[in-house]
């Protein structure tokens, strides 16, 4: 996971599939970049040591989707 996007301790995120990030109105908006079950998920964290709390902070607010994004043409 980008550092610009989030910052982690004690974790790894990673995204589980293929994203569009878009910048808007100070905030990230998250899309995937395929169609995705009620199940799927967009960004997993795994824990580095189970002993420590882990912690995610987010670098601007994040507003995650779960339909592609629609290209608008201009």
């Amino acid at each position: 996971m980008p550092e610009w996007l989030m910052r982690q301790t004690n974790c790894v995120l990673r995204f589980d599939r293929d994203a569009i990030v878009v910048e808007s109105n100070n905030a990230f908006q998250i899309y995937p970049a395929s169609a995705m079950n009620a199940d799927d998920t967009i960004v997993l964290a795994e824990i580095i040591n189970q002993q420590l709390d882990a912690e995610v902070e987010q670098v601007l607010p994040v507003r995650a989707h779960t339909v592609p994004r629609s290209i608008s043409i201009n």
